[in-house]
């Protein structure tokens, strides 16, 4: 039952005569919530939710609840039993996928550097919404069949801390006598900018003969850039040679400076992997890129197709090696200031409201307009 809560006179009668507004409030039943207070909605979280976020997760009207993903029998009773808004799988993405398509409940997958595979890309083509910590990752689930309008970068989910501890181990491909400019974007087209890079890296190289340029990356376009270089003799400086994607961050960390050259911003660098392992990073002026870095505090940015400014670029961060490590150390705490649980628990409170069911309130009550102020005959 609705119990009204309205203000009497002493003798037991609305004071209608009053100048103010007279304002019935609806208290509705507990749980069903009102026009001033949202209600609080469950999210079945695949996995083991961290409990830092999950507390302030609170303070956005989000309940992440802990569910086995073991069984797809197991987590379809657990779902419908909850009746969650949205299913945010960290584990056992396919599985939670089969169950959240059966219950008609929006799916959010979480996907880490680990979790990159055929199982989770099919997954992806079942959720509403796929998550990724760092473009490498999304890159490699498009290129298994990831839908790209629906596969994000996430800054806020990356471990940074993890990145440090890979960053620690020497990558065998790199000479530590050499200093060298790295690209870790795929070559799967002419958009990714590698060309601009090549150009602007040829204009360098004469003149700084310790400097190497490493494109680690796999395509279509790898034989095209090596019969650039070597036409300008110079193949030897520049290798274009593909890297594990565990490897990127032990790369990154050992780098002169991190080039993201892309044309386009539908086909974002791996720039927050490098931030977080306080790397230098060029990046063009497009996309997502300039969300990413602040210009001369965390990164620099120049315009796309623009080999001659970023050869500047590349020169003046090359040769100021102090002032490029500066800029670096600034990059790593943005990225481990990013990765608190109240800014993570922020962007996944945003994605939430984004795939899950629209919550109709109910009007907050209804008014008396004070008597006397009606229509009067002339």
């Amino acid at each position: 039952m609705l119990n009204l809560l309205v203000p009497l006179t002493e003798t037991g009668t609305l004071p209608l005569s009053s100048r103010r507004l007279t304002f019935l409030s609806l208290v509705y039943p507990r749980g069903e919530g009102t026009g001033m207070r949202n209600p609080v909605r469950r999210v079945a979280y695949v996995g083991e939710p961290d409990r830092n976020v999950s507390e302030a997760l609170r303070e956005y009207g989000y309940r992440l609840e802990g569910v086995k993903g073991d069984s797809v029998f197991g987590l379809a009773r657990a779902l419908h039993a909850m009746k969650p808004a949205v299913v945010h799988a960290r584990t056992g993405h396919l599985k939670a996928g089969i169950v959240a398509r059966l219950l008609g409940v929006p799916l959010l997958v979480q996907a880490s550097r680990n979790d990159v595979g055929a199982l989770t890309a099919h997954a992806s083509r079942m959720a509403a919404r796929t998550l990724c910590g760092g473009s490498s990752v999304r890159e490699a689930l498009v290129a298994l069949g990831a839908p790209p309008s629906s596969t994000c970068v996430l800054r806020s989910l990356l471990d940074v801390k993890k990145d440090l501890q890979a960053a620690a181990v020497f990558p065998p491909m790199l000479d530590p006598a050499i200093r060298w400019v790295v690209c870790a974007s795929p070559c799967d087209g002419p958009d990714r900018g590698h060309q601009d890079l090549l150009l602007a890296f040829l204009s360098l190289a004469r003149t700084r003969p310790r400097l190497k340029l490493l494109v680690a990356g796999d395509g279509c376009e790898a034989r095209k850039l090596r019969a650039q270089a070597d036409q300008a003799s110079m193949l030897s400086r520049a290798v274009v040679h593909g890297v594990l994607i565990e490897q990127l961050p032990s790369v990154f960390a050992r780098a002169a400076a991190v080039v993201a050259p892309s044309r386009s911003g539908n086909l974002p660098d791996p720039v927050p992997e490098a931030l977080a392992v306080g790397a230098p990073v060029i990046a063009t002026a497009i996309g997502s890129h300039p969300g990413w870095i602040r210009e001369g505090r965390t990164g620099w940015l120049v315009p796309p197709r623009a080999p001659a400014a970023l050869a500047a670029r590349l020169a003046q961060v090359v040769d100021d090696p102090e002032a490029a490590r500066a800029v670096g150390l600034n990059a790593r705490q943005a990225a481990l200031e990013l990765a608190s649980p109240r800014a993570m628990a922020q962007e996944l409170a945003r994605c939430y409201a984004a795939i899950g069911p629209v919550t109709l309130h109910r009007p907050t009550g209804i008014y008396l307009p004070e008597t006397g102020r009606g229509l009067q005959r002339a």
